[in-house]
């Protein structure tokens, strides 16, 4: 058996190594490593090791079991002292490894690693301790451990010195032919003029400091100082056949350095010394007397009391008002790997409570052998507090004058995720826009979100993390270029080697300002909490059997913005949605986005959040609730386009691309161009399909196409080049749908065809039209054909004619349908009882938010001219419409012009009606135009909106309550006075108050609702809220003047929440300036008309209400010109004075 494994031997030296006299010296040595031969191992060439070890291993010739056991066990320190759930250890491997320890890779390119090599491959390593003796030396690995790397390949961690087979040859005596000096007089040669030129020098001194091994423009070097007892002197190692040396000098060590040139410093005049190609380096013992030591660190416990120590005893410094710069500390730290955060940015945990960041310098060897449980010295780091509210407090970085060296290496069954320098992400922002510390750290967060957003799923993770080759800026560099570039303005460029050099020390980790986070990227399925606090409350309406709420939140109105990030696609019933990882969002483009963002990942800053409540008492269900995002088009940034023909990471697009020509469409599919004239709304198709539909009348171009000649002259002129020929009515089904949010009237569109070549396709499969005697044809747009915008120029307006809702009241529709635009001021519930007919056809309507067979009222106004409208639509035969909103500019298509018995103009939905948000809701209703400033004794009674400048002289009489959301009943509590028959918990609070208001030249009696109640009063919003709870308490609270004097009571009260209600109507700040918007009411003077709504001829007439929409701080208008009945139509003329005639509040703020 021995003499097997010695033919084993011998074989594997003379066909791995080429070494055929060594091969009887490789068993010698395997005895002294283990007495008996080891029969259960076998040699392995490098090339086998690489092609066939795909899992990490151990090889530790010469132990036992128990000695592995103890050996393993030591690994698990860190877990076995914190209570964690150990990791496993290394498998143990029976390899023996052979072979030579070069600094020269395969492509004969020095970089400063160790390699071991034989006659058929070579794997880099990594050596604890390593001499300049063992290079190019036959040696034995005893024990090592076998990593491979996720880019294929792997590399060795050397556990114990290796045995050389054959003793290097050494030249005798080669260091004695030169004098060395010490580093002080090192220094005093570096400044001496008349030294002369072209003469070396050889320096002996202790190592005090050893930088990083930098490349730069293919150029790789490092510095390292030799010091005594009073100077330090720089070396520069730049010879690649010297990098080496990194690998082999360790700090504290005592060396002597031949044949030191004199170098000067790339774009500067600075002196150092510099290795030649002749330099030789050898050990030597101490200087006498010793030079000075520098403390490590080792505890991140000992490190936090450092810090506490050291800012207990500063003094006391003022409050800072704003960022405030700080100076880091240079410290050198020994500790355990415990967490690999983020390897490509350099981010490492250390005995899990401090931060490693190795962004600022760059990694030896790529990060090899930094693995969980490995135990590094992080020399001359500087250690920032709180750099991030985003990390850990403690943060530990290197620069480029730091050295981590590895002391342990990790006995875990860990991989290694090597750095790949500055072709990631990380590292080319950080070196391109100059970043600071805390801004890299919050750009590392960032870009982590961005990719838990999008990869792998949604965007391939290379796009995201990988600077693109043609010097354009990726998704991720798109997302935080603005940002990055106003800090990266007037810094200066890094001057690499004076980091390096330069006493005193200058980096950009020397200083350092705490940075709080510029804006964050949630995950889309946080986003519907954000809206669900009861500050958010922006409009409530109720009925006697639903309550229908909705919270808008402005994203300005968050203390940390929140960045709306996500890829763009339709749902099955047409509905816009913004994608990530986490959920989907349903959101509201404002105008209607190009077809081309379909896929596209988009940005968006500025957006208004809303969710969208109802209680729904009869339907199994008690509640339904949606949230979803309006935003305009103008505010969304392209990051990503699934559109560009780039094969790495496409490019997104311009925000406004300019005016094309119109492209050539392929000869092998049929296409035609067509101009969308009208709109109808989606609606189930009939039938018992559960299928969504809706039609579009549109116009086909017929586009006159110039040359290959004339491709180069000017574009015709659209009205010559583009002649309508004939009109068609397209109706889209089924997965057709998706092109509904896309299509906007008086827009050029290109339909192309699948599979077929003949144009003719277009006539052939259009058909009569169904519903009319004679009209265009109609065409099913089949599910696989697609749409495309063409960009044109601005096409003539369309035949659809948009009144304002001063026309449409007096318009004479003659039968026809009416297309309305206007703001919308308030929106309420309607019952099932005066809504259509709910059909046969009963599936469940995609998208459908309201309960089944139950409309809305919409109150629309026209600030200009102050004129209102109410319309009724059912909108339980289709998708909810999104966006209408309080304060939301809409144009509504397909009308129906109503008169009710008493003569008032409303309109009526159809089941085609389009709904058409403009935009979103607005701060101020009244931001058009301002009504009239009149005086009090100029009232007249007219209805109209008028303004006056005032002061309340008195309050009449104040009411705060709370009704039941659900039944309208009192609520007290927290729960209805109704209750066990009624069981909501919710409640809308309420407050109303009749005023004595003069100007100077009369007075009026107001009336004042909720929010102008509150301001009125003149109190802070956390008083109000105090209030607010006290009444929940009781349910209602109603306090009454005294008498004839219209003061409130004096008399001494029991309830001290009366006596304060009192206190606060007679306050001075009451009676403060005012500008007052007000109309007049509806009621006559002390009337007391009940709540319940009236109705006339089928109609739902709601009573006119005073409660403000959007949240303005106003009333909203009651009784307005368009409701179909009203009580001061009904009752006599009023010939009086002005307190004969009340008034009611729209809005009142203070001057």
């Amino acid at each position: 058996m021995a003499h097997a494994v010695t033919q084993a031997a011998e074989r594997h030296v003379v066909e791995q190594l080429c070494e055929g006299a060594a091969g009887r010296s490789v068993i010698p040595r395997l005895r002294t490593l283990s007495p008996q031969l080891p029969v259960s191992y076998s040699f392995t060439p490098i090339s086998q090791l690489l092609a066939l070890q795909h899992s990490p291993c151990v090889s530790l010739l010469g132990w036992d079991t128990e000695q592995f056991q103890q050996w393993s066990q030591e690994g698990l320190g860190y877990w076995t002292e914190s209570g964690g759930v150990p990791p496993t250890i290394l498998p143990r491997a029976r390899l023996l490894l052979v072979g030579y320890i070069t600094d020269q890779p395969t492509d004969g390119q020095h970089d400063g690693s160790l390699y071991i090599r034989d006659a058929n491959g070579c794997v880099p390593c990594e050596v604890l301790q390593s001499d300049c003796s063992c290079l190019e030396s036959l040696l034995i690995f005893p024990c090592w451990i076998y990593i491979p790397t996720h880019h294929g390949g792997g590399y060795v961690e050397v556990l114990s010195p290796p045995i050389p087979v054959t003793q290097p040859e050494v030249a005798a005596n080669v260091l004695a032919v030169s004098s060395f000096i010490t580093p002080e007089s090192a220094i005093l040669y570096l400044h001496n003029i008349k030294r002369s030129h072209g003469c070396q020098v050889s320096v002996t001194g202790q190592v005090s400091l050893v930088t990083s091994l930098v490349t730069v423009r293919s150029k790789t070097f490092f510095f390292f100082f030799l010091q005594d007892t009073k100077q330090s002197v720089p070396v520069i190692v730049q010879v690649p056949s010297k990098l080496f040396w990194y690998q082999v000098l360790n700090i504290g060590d005592t060396y002597e350095v031949t044949s030191l040139a004199l170098s000067s410093l790339r774009g500067s005049s600075r002196q150092v010394f510099a290795v030649t190609s002749s330099s030789l380096l050898a050990l030597c013992p101490p200087l006498c007397p010793s030079c000075p030591s520098y403390p490590v660190t080792e505890n991140s416990e000992k490190l936090t009391e450092s810090i506490e120590t050291e800012r207990s005893s500063d003094r006391p410094l003022e409050r800072p008002t704003g960022r405030r710069s700080k100076e880091s500390k240079t410290l050198t730290y020994k500790g355990v790997l415990t967490r690999v955060l983020n390897a490509p940015a350099g981010l490492y945990e250390l005995d899990g409570a401090l931060l490693l960041c190795t962004a600022y310098t760059q990694l030896p060897s790529g990060g090899r052998g930094l693995r969980v449980g490995a135990r590094v010295e992080v020399c001359d780091a500087h250690l920032q507090q709180s750099p991030s509210p985003l990390f850990p407090t403690l943060v530990l970085s290197s620069c480029l004058r730091s050295r981590l060296r590895i002391c342990h290496f990790s006995r875990l069954n860990t991989p290694c995720s090597l750095s790949s320098g500055a072709r990631h992400l990380y590292l080319h922002l950080l070196f391109c826009y100059r970043l600071r510390l805390p801004e890299y750290l919050w750009m590392c967060h960032v870009i982590d979100k961005l990719q838990e957003k999008l990869c792998p799923r949604l965007v391939r993770q290379s796009c995201i993390t990988r600077p693109l080759s043609d010097g354009a800026q990726g998704p991720a560099e798109k997302l935080l270029f603005p940002i990055l570039s106003s800090w990266s303005n007037g810094r200066r460029e890094r001057n690499l080697r004076d980091e390096m050099v330069t006493d005193p020390h200058d980096c950009p980790l020397r200083e350092y300002s705490p940075l709080p986070p510029p804006w964050c990227l949630p995950l889309l399925a946080a986003f519907p909490s954000l809206v669900t606090t009861s500050k958010n409350l922006h409009g409530e309406e109720s009925n006697r059997r639903l309550h229908w709420s909705h919270y808008l939140l402005r994203s300005g109105d968050l203390s940390t913005p929140h960045v709306l990030l996500g890829v763009l696609q339709v749902s099955s019933s047409g509905s816009l949605l913004l994608k990530d990882q986490s959920s989907s969002l349903a959101c509201l483009v404002l105008p209607a986005p190009p077809l081309t963002w379909i896929g596209c990942v988009l940005e968006v800053h500025h957006y208004h959040l809303v969710t969208e409540n109802v209680e729904v008492k009869d339907d199994g269900e008690n509640q339904r609730s949606r949230t979803y995002a309006v935003f305009l088009a103008q505010d969304v940034r392209i990051l990503h386009s699934s559109h560009s023909s780039s094969s790495s990471c496409p490019l997104a697009r311009p925000r406004v691309q300019p005016p094309a020509k119109i492209p050539r469409p392929e000869a092998s599919r049929a296409q035609r161009h067509l101009v969308i004239e009208r709109l109808e709304g989606r609606c189930m198709k009939p039938g018992q399909s559960k299928e969504l539909q809706f039609r579009a009348t549109a116009s086909w171009v017929d586009i006159q196409r110039p040359s290959p000649e004339e491709e180069d002259r000017e574009a015709k002129r659209p009205d010559e080049a583009d002649k309508p020929v004939s009109k068609v009515t397209l109706l889209f089904s089924s997965s057709s749908v998706r092109w509904f949010h896309f299509l906007q009237p008086n827009k050029l569109y290109r339909l192309t065809t699948t599979g077929e070549t003949d144009s003719g396709v277009f006539e052939r499969l259009s058909a009569p039209p169904l519903d009319t005697v004679s009209g265009p044809q109609c065409l099913q747009v089949p599910a696989e054909w697609t749409l495309e915008d063409v960009e044109t120029q601005t096409l003539s307006p369309g035949p659809t004619i948009i009144l304002s809702i001063e026309e449409a009241l007096k318009v004479s529709s003659g039968g026809s349908l009416l297309t309305v635009s206007g703001v919308v001021s308030s929106r309420s519930m309607c019952d099932t009882q005066i809504t259509r007919p709910v059909p046969s056809n009963t599936h469940k309507v995609p998208d459908a938010f309201l309960p089944f067979g139950v409309s809305i009222k919409v109150s629309l106004i026209q600030p200009q001219s102050h004129s209102s409208a109410s319309v009724y639509l059912d909108v339980s035969g289709g998708p909810y419409p999104l966006g209408l909103l309080p304060g939301a500019t809409v144009i509504l298509q397909g009308l129906e012009r109503k008169v009710s018995r008493s003569g008032r103009v409303y309109f009526r939905s159809v089941p085609t009606t389009h709904v058409s948000i403009l935009s979103p809701p607005t701060e101020d209703l009244g931001h058009a135009a301002a009504p009239p400033l009149v005086l009090f004794r100029q009232l007249a009674g007219t209805p109209a909106p008028q303004q006056a400048v005032c002061s309340i002289t008195c309050v009449l009489n104040m009411t705060l309550y709370w009704d039941c959301s659900v039944c309208g009943s009192s609520f007290t509590q927290g729960a209805c006075d109704q209750s066990p028959s009624c069981t909501s918990r919710s409640g809308v609070f309420r407050a109303k108050a009749w005023v004595k208001a003069e100007d100077g030249s009369g007075e009026i009696r107001l009336y004042l609702q909720d929010e102008a109640v509150w301001l009125m009063l003149g109190i802070s919003s956390s008083l109000w809220e105090a209030l607010r709870g006290r009444v929940l308490s009781r349910g209602r609270v109603v306090v009454k003047s005294r008498g004839r004097s219209e003061m409130p009571s004096e008399e001494d009260s029991s309830d001290p929440l009366i006596d304060h209600m009192r206190f606060l109507m007679s306050r001075p700040a009451v009676s403060r300036p005012l500008v007052l918007t007000f109309r007049q009411h509806v009621e006559a003077a002390g009337g007391g008309t009940s709540a319940d709504a009236l109705y006339t001829g089928g109609e739902r007439i709601c009573h006119p209400c005073s409660c403000s929409p959007c949240g303005h701080l106003c009333a909203a208008p009651g009784g307005g010109a368009s409701d179909p009945v009203s009580h001061d139509q009904r009752a006599q003329p009023m010939k009086a004075t002005a307190l004969d005639i009340l008034y009611t509040a729209i809005k009142l703020f203070s001057i």
